[in-house]
């Protein structure tokens, strides 16, 4: 196979999945990164995200599986922990329809009481509310499994510039132009993976990407042996009294914070926000949170000990957007939920490059 002079803007966890699969298939590739790697500006920065395979949507099953498979072999090749394989529980409305989807795709699962659940589990429950969990949720050590990515891609040889804002795009006849602050790139194609900032991006081009971007609120609670507990989604979100605008995917979460105890989120919730401005985490919505917490883990200080805010670009119907527009790949958006998936998405952003570029 001939190699390809490939470009990757955006070096969050979609940008280095992508770099790291064209490094390994022997492709020449510049990883571009307008901060420095890790930075907490965008979406991929944070100890921890939810793994699970518990969807109300086959296809997200299936593709989360693969991912699974991927991270396993992220694991493998770099010898260290980049998942704590805790389980999934998820209560409420969703049982029902990530029961089907699970069973469609032939991935295991037990239904629960309420009842059984709380004895099984260190967490308030009501009797007879539906849970299901399902054994192959995780926690991805998400800091560490981003670098884990960047360090692979580069010990493959991907060349990564930090601190380098791409200002322009200009595809042309033999290839495309990236054009930033200091000089010129050229190369056969490129992979726009830049989270926030890639409508911006793209816009110029004629390729409209239909996101919204807003600003997430997370909190921690103090809590001894959270990496030990299964990670939860809740149905249970606030009523239109709280003055949060309820959208379709919302969910109430909790994940293991390694080094601070449980994360929480209520997944989809923030305000529409200017990636280029500076924010602070929403008060209202950490009440929310604390309350939640006060309910379902009455064990924990109901106080947060830290919270932050993180960056969500979505499209309405909370899928991604991985296309090819001649040499210009897009890959967007995250919608929130894309972490996890970064090494199945990686491969596919990876396989429309190299048909870009040839």
């Amino acid at each position: 196979m001939e190699s390809s002079r490939i470009a990757v803007v955006g070096a969050g966890v979609m940008g280095a999945a992508t770099a790291r699969h064209l490094a390994e298939a022997g492709h020449h590739v510049t990883l571009l990164e307008r901060e420095a790697v890790g930075h907490a500006k965008g979406s991929s920065h944070g100890t921890s995200r939810v793994f699970r395979l518990a969807y109300a949507d086959p296809a997200f099953v299936e593709l989360a599986r693969e991912a699974l498979a991927g991270w396993s072999r992220l694991e493998e090749e770099c010898a260290e922990q980049l998942l704590l394989r805790t389980g999934t529980l998820v209560f409420g409305e969703a049982v029902e329809g990530d029961a089907a989807a699970l069973t469609a795709a032939g991935a295991s699962f037990e239904r629960l009481s309420g009842r059984e659940a709380g004895w099984r589990w260190p967490l308030a429950t009501a009797a007879t509310e539906p849970v299901l969990f399902q054994p192959d949720g995780a926690v991805v050590l998400a800091d560490r499994a981003h670098r884990a990515l960047v360090a692979r891609a580069c010990a493959a040889g991907a060349e990564l510039l930090e601190h380098t804002s791409v200002e322009e795009i200009v595809p042309h006849a033999g290839g495309v132009r990236l054009v930033d602050g200091t000089g010129e790139i050229d190369v056969d194609a490129v992979v726009v993976a830049a989270g926030a900032w890639a409508a911006r991006l793209l816009e110029p081009l004629g390729i409209e990407l239909s996101v919204s971007v807003t600003r997430e609120t997370v909190a921690h609670y103090g809590l001894e042996g959270a990496s030990e507990l299964p990670t939860v989604v809740d149905s249970a979100v606030p009523g239109p009294d709280l003055g949060i605008e309820a959208r379709p995917e919302q969910i109430t979460y909790a994940v293991a914070s390694p080094g601070l105890g449980l994360k929480v989120g209520l997944h989809d919730s923030g305000p529409v926000a200017d990636p280029n401005l500076p924010g602070a985490p929403w008060d209202t919505v950490i009440r929310w949170m604390s309350g939640w917490i006060n309910r379902r883990f009455p064990q924990v200080d109901p106080s947060p000990v830290a919270a932050e805010t993180c960056l969500y670009t979505s499209t309405p119907d909370a899928g991604f957007v991985l296309e090819r527009h001649g040499r210009v790949v897009v890959g967007s958006a995250c919608s929130g939920h894309g972490f996890k998936f970064a090494p199945a998405i990686g491969s596919r952003l990876a396989e429309l490059a190299v048909a870009a570029g040839s």
